[in-house]
């Protein structure tokens, strides 16, 4: 008989004056395709207890109840001083609502979009936060002056890395982590991490190449002898080879000769879902994905997109029965100055009834352009069955851009 284990939370000393918390589900925690291998995850929080004190990235509601009784174990939460949010995910709204709650001095740290997602899921206009935009530095004491590093892409334009000179820790949010669920918290072993960090790597960094690689440029400017990422275990051991991993995943999706401009926007999370497994099955077909959110895109880089793209995918939610305005831009300049000869997808989300979806292919058909797959239609929040059709649509069209074309597909895995 099989004994189910509970979630917990897990606090060890990673550096002077500084935890890890690392919050542990040995299930499958979300529905997004990039939990999909199902081994669990954690979701990591970091607090640094200097003359001030810093808390990083608290985890969302499931974790709240345990996560909040561990941290008052450790110290006063009342003095805390700092939240750090690397990325903004509405599940975070509840814990964060506590911390405030619990100690109402509280500073919020985050990127200008940051702060524009933080004012909304909070419900505060008038929210005390710090926009870190690149070159400011927060001093919390004993040598512990925090630098900020802006690291946008579209799936988390508010994307925000840290790094700490005294301890040389290198917080890097979403990058670099893996969705997998155990006792080791540092990468000991590397290697049986590999296919984890593989799988995570595919469907969370390769349809953001050029932002991926413009964030390890930026990175490489601190030296770091741990990455601190937001899931799975800390890089100690594996830092040269997972960078290096990285490195080489960017340069085989360059060399892919054929490319899907993947354009969306997202107002809860699941067009941006439906989007991500999209690109995962175009991906696993060596096709090259560049995707875009154009809620944060200028016009002129959906242009360049749509214009060296062999097709191009388009997904918008339903708000209020209507297009965002966002999407119509995009759908404007796909209009102007995309080749009906290319290859078309719609996809959206929706509570009521979805007429964005309707109202975009009907666009399309008038102009002229062949969808290569019948609409995808989500109501709502999409299950795992949804997503698995999504990634093979993905791949399903892709093959479809490839048929009587001879593009040079590089196979190699990097990760290894």
């Amino acid at each position: 008989m099989s004994i189910t284990k509970l979630d917990d939370v897990q606090v060890f000393t990673i550096g002077t004056n500084t935890k890890v918390l690392r919050s542990r589900s040995w299930k499958k925690l979300r529905f997004e395709i990039e939990y999909a291998l199902a081994k669990g995850t954690t979701a990591n929080s970091y607090v640094i207890e200097s003359d001030k004190i810093a808390l990083f990235d608290p985890p969302g509601e499931k974790f709240k109840q345990i996560y909040l009784e561990k941290l008052q174990k450790i110290f006063d939460v009342t003095k805390i001083n700092y939240v750090i949010v690397g990325h903004i995910n509405p599940n975070r709204a509840t814990t964060l609502k506590v911390l405030r709650e619990i100690a109402p001095q509280i500073t919020f740290v985050a990127s200008k979009p940051g702060m524009i997602n933080l004012k909304k899921i909070l419900g505060d206009n008038n929210l005390p936060i710090i926009i870190m935009r690149g070159e400011d530095t927060l001093d919390l004491g004993k040598g512990h002056k925090l630098q900020f590093i802006p690291t946008p892409n579209p799936r988390y334009p508010d994307h925000l890395c840290t790094y700490d000179p005294q301890t040389e820790i290198l917080y890097t949010d979403k990058l670099f982590g893996a969705h997998i669920c155990g006792d080791k918290i540092f990468d000991e072993g590397w290697q049986v991490f590999l296919e984890d960090r593989r799988y995570y790597f595919e469907c969370l960094m390769s349809p953001h190449t050029y932002q991926v690689k413009k964030a390890l440029e930026k990175l490489s400017n601190f030296p770091a002898r741990l990455y601190a990422p937001n899931h799975g275990p800390l890089v100690r051991y594996a830092l040269i080879e997972l960078t290096n991993a990285y490195r080489q995943g960017i340069q085989q999706q360059a060399l892919q000769l054929i490319s899907v401009a993947l354009i969306y926007a997202s107002a809860y999370g699941n067009t941006a879902a439906i989007a991500q497994a999209i690109a995962h099955g175009i991906t696993k077909a060596g096709v090259r994905v560049e995707s875009i959110n154009c809620e944060f895109a200028a016009m002129e880089e959906i242009q360049a997109a749509i214009e060296r793209s062999s097709g191009f995918i388009i997904g918008s939610p339903t708000l209020g029965g209507h297009i965002p305005t966002p999407v119509i831009t995009a759908l404007g300049i796909i209009l102007s100055k995309a080749n009906n000869n290319q290859l078309a997808g719609v996809f959206g989300s929706f509570g009521w009834s979805g007429e964005a979806i309707d109202l975009i292919e009907g666009k399309l058909k008038e102009a002229g352009y062949r969808l290569g797959f019948k609409p995808i239609r989500v109501k709502f929040t999409p299950n795992d069955i949804i997503l698995q059709m999504c990634k093979e649509t993905g791949t399903d069209f892709a093959q479809l851009l490839k048929k009587g074309k001879n593009p040079y597909i590089h196979s190699t895995c990097y990760f290894r």
